[in-house]
C-alpha cells in the first residue's frame, strides 16, 4: 500500500513504552487475569515438577512486565507473586516462595491478595514449627479477607481463605495451645453420621473405615457400600462395592495445587469414586498385587500401595506401573498415612520377635524413624499437619495420640467425653481442626471427637 511504512522497533518500543505510561498516569490498570488463569490451569493439571516450574516461571514473568514505579496501584502482580510462591512451596522453594510473599505483604498495596499472602505465608511457617507467627499471620489473613469481600461476596472458585485461616487457627488452638494450657483437646463426642442422611438402600450397617477430606468432607465404609459426604454432610456419593473387606479408602490430591477425590481400594483394584476405572497393580516379583490394604494419591498422580501380600510399601506412576520407592521391610503392616513433608508413615503390628512400631519413610521411601509402644492390637493410623500420629489401640479401645518425637501427649478412651463408651473400634481419621473422626461398628455410625 502507497505512503504506508512499518516504524523501525526502536520507534515502536518508545510507542508502546508511552501507551503503558499513560495508561499508568490516566489511573488505567492492566489486566492479566486471561494470562494468569492459563498459567495455574497448566499448574493444576501438571504431572511432573517441570511443569510445575514452568508455570511458576510465567507468574514470574507476568509479575516482572508490570513495574511498581509504572503502575504502583496494579494488584495483578500481587496475584501472579502469590500464586507462584504458592507453586514455590509444593516444589520445596520455601525461603524463595516466603520472600515473594513478604513482597507482596510489605512493597504491595493491599489488595484482595494481600489476604492469600498472609495465609500462604502462615502455612509455610506453620511447617517450620512457628506456631506463634503463624497464627497471627491466619488472623490477619481472615481479618483482610472478610473486609475484602464484605457487601460482594467470594468469587466462585477462589480459595476460600476466611474459613481455611479459622481452620487453621482452631487446629493451633486444639492441638498447641490447650495441651499447653493443660485442657483436654477434645471436650465432646457426638455422632457425625445419623442415618436420616442416607436413603434406606444406602444405609452403612457396621462402618470399618473412615477418611477425612482437606475441608472436612468425610468418606466411610462398610464391607459393601462407600458413601462420601461434603463438609455440611450433605450426601455426595453413594456406591456398592462388594468386597471392600478390611481396606480404607482415602481422599487424594486431583493435582498438585489442590481438588481432592475419593479413593477406594478393594483387595485387589483401587478406582476413584469420580471414575469407574478400576486400577490393578503388579507385585515386584510378578503377578497381581492382592490384599490392599490402603493406598494414596500424591499430588501428580503416583500411588504409595500397603499390602499384606509383600513386606514393603509400593509406590506406583498414575497408569499403575511399578516405580523405583526405598525397601523398608515390614512384618505386619496394618495401615498408612501421609505425612509432612512428603514422608510416608506405617503402622506395624509386629509378629514375633519383631514388635508393633511406626516407621516414618522420607519422600524417596528410605527408614527415617522407627518408634516402638506398648500397643497389643494397633489398628489404624493418621497424621496430622504437625506430624502428631494418632493410633488407634483395639485393645486398650483408645486414641493414642504422639508428637513427633514420639512422645505421648493424649489418650482418649474408652470411655469418650460426653460418656460413650467406645465399642469395637475399627478405623480413625483426624480433619484440618484436630477433630478425630472413629468408625465404630457396634455403635452403627463414625463419632466425632471436637
Amino acid at each position: 500500500m502507497r505512503g504506508f511504512s512499518v516504524p523501525p522497533p526502536t520507534v515502536l518500543a518508545v510507542l508502546l513504552m508511552s501507551l503503558s505510561w499513560a495508561d499508568a498516569v490516566t489511573g488505567q490498570q492492566p489486566s492479566i487475569a486471561v494470562e494468569a488463569d492459563a498459567a495455574i490451569d497448566r499448574a493444576r493439571s501438571a504431572r511432573e515438577p517441570a511443569e510445575l516450574q514452568a508455570a511458576r516461571a510465567e507468574l514470574l514473568e507476568l509479575s516482572r512486565r508490570y513495574p511498581r514505579d509504572l503502575y504502583p496501584r496494579f494488584s495483578g502482580r500481587s496475584r501472579a507473586l502469590v500464586e507462584a510462591a504458592s507453586i514455590g512451596r509444593r516444589l520445596g522453594a520455601g525461603n524463595t516462595a516466603a520472600g515473594e510473599l513478604l513482597h507482596v505483604l510489605e512493597r504491595e498495596p493491599v489488595s484482595q491478595w494481600t489476604a492469600r499472602a498472609h495465609l500462604e505465608l502462615a502455612d509455610l511457617v506453620l511447617t517450620n514449627g512457628d506456631w506463634q507467627l503463624a497464627a497471627d499471620h491466619y488472623w490477619q489473613a481472615r481479618q483482610g479477607a472478610l473486609r475484602e469481600t464484605a457487601g460482594s461476596g467470594q468469587e466462585s472458585g477462589a480459595v476460600d481463605v476466611p474459613r481455611i485461616a479459622l481452620e487453621r487457627m482452631t487446629r493451633i488452638d486444639r492441638l498447641v495451645l490447650r495441651r499447653l494450657a493443660g485442657k483436654n483437646p477434645w471436650t465432646r463426642t457426638r455422632a457425625y453420621l445419623p442415618r436420616d442422611y442416607l436413603p434406606e438402600k444406602q444405609k452403612l450397617k457396621r462402618p470399618r473405615s473412615v477418611a477425612v477430606g482437606p475441608r472436612g468432607e468425610l468418606l466411610v465404609a462398610d464391607d459393601r457400600r462407600v458413601v462420601q459426604f461434603d463438609p455440611e454432610r450433605t450426601l455426595v456419593a453413594s456406591r456398592e462395592l462388594r468386597g471392600l473387606g478390611q481396606t480404607r479408602p482415602s481422599f487424594g490430591p486431583v493435582g498438585p495445587l489442590g481438588g481432592i477425590t475419593a479413593v477406594v481400594p478393594s483387595p485387589s483394584t483401587v478406582q476413584r469414586l469420580d471414575d469407574p476405572s478400576p486400577i490393578r497393580f503388579e507385585r515386584p516379583s510378578g503377578g497381581r498385587l492382592e490384599q490392599i490394604i490402603t493406598v494414596y494419591r500424591g499430588p501428580y498422580g503416583n500411588w504409595t500401595v500397603l499390602s499384606r501380600q509383600v513386606d514393603v510399601v509400593l509406590r506406583y506412576d498414575p497408569q499403575g506401573r511399578l516405580l523405583e520407592f526405598g525397601q523398608a521391610r515390614l512384618a505386619q503392616p496394618v495401615d498408612m498415612a501421609p505425612g509432612p513433608h512428603g514422608r510416608t508413615y506405617v503402622l506395624d503390628a509386629g509378629k514375633g520377635d519383631a514388635r508393633a512400631a511406626l516407621l516414618t519413610l522420607d519422600p524417596d521411601g528410605e527408614l527415617e524413624n522407627t518408634f516402638s509402644a506398648d500397643w497389643r492390637r494397633p489398628l489404624a493410623l493418621d497424621v496430622d499437619a504437625f506430624g502428631n500420629a494418632y493410633v488407634l489401640e483395639g485393645r486398650a479401645k483408645q486414641v493414642l495420640v504422639y508428637d513427633p518425637d514420639g512422645n505421648m501427649v493424649a489418650a482418649v478412651g474408652p470411655m469418650l467425653p460426653g460418656g460413650i463408651e467406645l465399642r469395637a473400634p475399627n478405623d480413625l481419621a483426624v480433619d484440618g481442626m484436630g477433630r478425630i473422626f472413629i468408625a465404630a461398628g457396634r455403635l452403627e455410625t463414625v463419632v466425632a471427637l471436637e
